[in-house]
């Protein structure tokens, strides 16, 4: 059965772009409806081929389009959506996709280690630098995204899509890479994770998300026009967890709360600027220790040694802060955290009341839309559901400091809601 993808396939808009297991690449000279002159159907697909693939599933359609162009198959009857990729699998398919393109066939004769012939075409046709390669390591949708766009030529990639450079939140136009993921969203093979088309190069690509590029680098009917979403200061959106490298040009600021970041978070490649005690009022050696350095992210947490102030007057003196530090480095993305959460015998006990907490935070969310910058909030995830931190997260002195759990909580926080 012939596969017509402008009116037989339902191709979601998968908001995840990414790499599947390669298994048999036939070629076949007959052009497949909507895709490129050397793409034929050579299998037909049906609901229950895979039993881990359901017919609603979102990477229904794109999983039936490289099925049946003989791109990917499964093992054992499934398919392993949610599985990653090796690196050594990476280059079997970006080598087949470009051999199939540029010669009409895929005809690589397999040797030891079975992965060898198609590292060398790879780099034969400028595809791969094999330098230092671990071809057992799984695939970050970066790594993938370069292989398989530069498996075809720009020409086979027209741009339908407006996306300036530096548009993509996550990745600048100097990053690794960049070019090709910036090649992609423009041609409407990736659209990103969310409205501002976020795209997460270093976390791992799925095969799910593999046989969305590949289905859409194969039919250019499945290509997506699509058009971002400004930034829109002060809230952030949900989003795949960032690993560490992702804060490696980051650094925090702040008081004793920050230094519980800096030993129990885990977020270990982000710069700490922090001392306890410290507050809008009084971090100025801190502030110009900051503002020396120069970072693409800035995080920056007070507000436990000014609860007794006016809620204005602190997001005021916050204010400051960040247009030093927009002056300093205006490039860098700033966010606000919010104050953390304390439990209900801490808030019904003193100044720390989570009626002062919620002002505090109300005043920055507002400072925040004021001042073009983010406001992350990372006092609801500690929340217990009625408004109050958690016990398991309270610390040394019930709260606000933290427990090493609540600091990690805290932590995934940060690694999930970014710009």
């Amino acid at each position: 059965m012939k596969m017509k993808p402008g009116t037989k396939l339902r191709i979601g808009l998968a908001k995840r772009g990414v790499f599947l297991l390669l298994a048999l690449l036939l070629a076949l000279p007959v052009a497949a409806e909507g895709g490129y002159a050397n793409f034929q159907t050579s299998a037909e697909y049906t609901d229950g081929i895979f039993s881990d693939v359901a017919a609603d599933s979102w990477y229904r359609d794109n999983i039936a389009a490289v099925y049946e162009l003989g791109l990917m198959q499964g093992s054992g009857g499934a398919f392993r959506p949610d599985g990653d990729i090796r690196l050594s699998e990476a280059l079997a398919l970006a080598a087949r996709l470009h051999s199939l393109y540029q010669n009409a066939t895929a005809a690589f004769t397999q040797g030891e280690p079975w992965y060898q012939v198609y590292a060398d075409y790879a780099v034969e046709n400028g595809l791969f630098d094999a330098s230092g390669a671990d071809y057992d390591a799984a695939v970050t949708r970066r790594t993938f995204v370069t292989l398989l766009a530069n498996a075809l030529p720009e020409s086979a990639l027209p741009a339908v899509n407006e996306i300036a450079d530096g548009q993509i939140p996550d990745v600048k136009m100097d990053a690794e890479g960049a070019a090709e993921i910036y090649r992609l969203y423009r041609a409407g093979v990736l659209t990103g994770n969310n409205s501002r088309g976020s795209f997460a190069p270093d976390t791992l690509i799925s095969r799910a998300a593999v046989a969305t590029i590949l289905s859409r680098m194969a039919y250019r009917s499945l290509r997506v026009r699509f058009v971002l979403e400004e930034a829109s200061y002060p809230d952030l959106y949900e989003q795949s967890a960032a690993d560490d490298s992702f804060f490696s040009g980051s650094a925090m600021l702040g008081n004793s709360l920050a230094q519980g970041m800096m030993l129990y978070s885990g977020l270990n490649t982000m710069t700490y600027i922090c001392k306890e005690s410290i507050g809008v009022n009084s971090a100025e050696t801190y502030i110009e220790e900051l503002c020396t350095g120069s970072y693409d992210r800035v995080y920056i947490e007070f507000g436990i040694n000014e609860i007794y102030m006016d809620a204005a007057a602190f997001a005021d003196a916050y204010a400051d802060i960040v247009a030093r530090i927009q002056n300093a480095m205006p490039e860098a993305e700033i966010y606000v955290m919010a104050l953390t959460p304390v439990t209900k015998e801490r808030s019904d006990g003193g100044s720390f009341t989570m009626t002062r907490i919620n002002a505090f935070n109300t005043a920055l969310r507002e400072m925040c839309a004021e001042n073009a910058c983010w406001f992350l909030d990372c006092c609801t995830p500690l929340e217990d559901g009625t408004g109050y931190l958690q016990s398991a997260y309270a610390g040394w002195d019930g709260s606000p400091h933290l427990s090493a759990a609540g600091y990690q909580a805290w932590a995934q926080v940060i690694r999930t809601y970014y710009a």
